[in-house]
């Protein structure tokens, strides 16, 4: 006979369950460097899509070949620009109807660049929840910079941005 006294006295909230599972997607980025997970939630707490980053359909994982921006062509080892789409844009593509994103949540694992936050921006994104600040790895891999343009036009768009503080599920 089952147990009908329940142990269990508390739950995720919405916060962090969507971004304990951007960070879960971010898992299958094939980029050497960031690891971005993005989900998109309606003002239901429905899930819209998943994005992560990667390369483009057919074009070579980083973490099989090695980063553009670092390694090198795998062919001719000359520098080239990153062969990545963004976790956000994957998710806007794989939302196949980006009506669906206007008013959404993104829950982001990294806090988006400058070109996917003007996508965000045209898409009516109107808050982000992000865990850690993105910083872009410059052609060579020296070193990395920040994106201030994405927060100015954030706050130009009044875009809600908040940087969450909750806990993420180990060993995820």
């Amino acid at each position: 006979m089952a147990n009908l006294k329940n142990p269990k006295t508390k739950r995720l909230s919405w916060d962090e369950t969507f971004m304990n599972l951007a960070c879960l997607v971010s898992k299958r980025a094939a980029c050497k460097f960031h690891e971005a997970g993005a989900v998109y939630v309606d003002k239901n707490h429905r899930i819209i899509s998943l994005g992560y980053n990667g390369p483009t359909e057919g074009d070579y994982h980083c973490v099989d070949k090695g980063c553009a921006k670092v390694d090198g062509d795998p062919k001719t080892g000359k520098l080239k620009r990153c062969r990545g789409a963004h976790a956000e844009i994957n998710g806007m593509i794989n939302a196949q109807d980006t009506t669906r994103l206007r008013g959404a949540t993104l829950y982001s694992y990294l806090f988006p660049c400058y070109d996917c936050m003007k996508s965000l921006n045209n898409a009516g994104i109107k808050e982000i929840v992000y865990f850690v600040e993105y910083k872009r790895i410059q052609t060579g891999g020296e070193k990395q910079e920040e994106e201030n343009e994405a927060w100015e036009l954030a706050k130009k768009r009044k875009i809600k941005i908040r940087k969450y503080k909750g806990r993420l599920i180990k060993n995820l």
